[in-house]
């Protein structure tokens, strides 16, 4: 019966100890409200987006390049297959960034249900201000100045959701909360430098190709690399413990 109880007890001590070393914790309250910003934004900006109208024949006929700022005026003659498509492969592939390294990491695979909420919740917050955003500046996308372009193709609503680059803000968004969370489950690592290096160089070339590629002007990409740089990194900070 003794030998049970203390067995019992260092179990339970176990648990304490594992708990008490993770840098976050998850809130009821805040969690929900967090989870409800992030649906009601999506939510919005889906219902949104069914209101974008296409560009008629007139408007795309008016539209001229000459009138951009030179800032923004030079990737309305590019157009990359290579790069879209490369784009996609960084996007998709960022999204599992933070999967990866709390599987590959024994302290953060601990605290893997906690991390996954945060993960959740920083995607559909992304998500959803991106939508909103985009259905409701109703950007002109750069290759519709193009001619290489059919009239069919700059005639649908997709055309009209430059502002800003998802791809861009959502690679940022992934990139940078996997960069915060190893910071701080391993503060005193060498490998910080690199961590961070990548977490800030993959979103960069994402936006690059997406530019490259004639889907977004320079400060598309921008204003998508600050909003998920800003999620990424804001999400893991307000889920810290307290006393951490």
């Amino acid at each position: 019966m003794k030998k049970t109880s203390l067995t019992l007890w260092l179990m339970i001590a176990c648990v304490w100890a594992m708990t008490a070393q993770s840098p976050y914790q998850l809130k009821t309250g805040r969690e929900i409200g967090l989870y409800g910003l992030g649906l009601s934004l999506s939510g919005t900006g889906l219902l949104l987006n069914k209101t974008v109208q296409p560009l008629t024949a007139a408007q795309i006929g008016n539209l001229r390049a000459e009138r951009l700022c030179d800032f923004e005026r030079w990737v309305t003659t590019r157009h990359s297959v290579r790069s879209r498509k490369a784009s996609d492969v960084l996007l998709f592939s960022s999204q599992l960034f933070p999967v990866a390294m709390t599987l590959g990491d024994p302290a953060m695979r601990k605290d893997a249900g906690i991390i996954s909420n945060i993960y959740f919740e920083a995607g559909l917050i992304n998500f959803g201000l991106t939508t909103v955003v985009k259905s409701i500046v109703k950007r002109t996308r750069p290759y519709v100045y193009q001619s290489g372009f059919s009239l069919e193709e700059k005639m649908k609503p997709d055309a009209r959701q430059s502002f800003w680059s998802g791809h861009t803000s959502s690679t940022a968004t992934m990139c940078f909360l996997t960069a915060q969370m190893y910071s701080d489950y391993h503060p005193d690592s060498k490998w910080k430098p690199a961590v961070w290096g990548a977490a800030a160089a993959v979103p960069l070339t994402t936006g690059i190709l997406r530019m490259t590629a004639g889907k977004h002007f320079p400060t598309d990409v921008i204003s998508g690399y600050l909003t998920g740089a800003a999620i990424g990194l804001l999400l893991p900070r307000i889920h810290r413990r307290l006393n951490g």
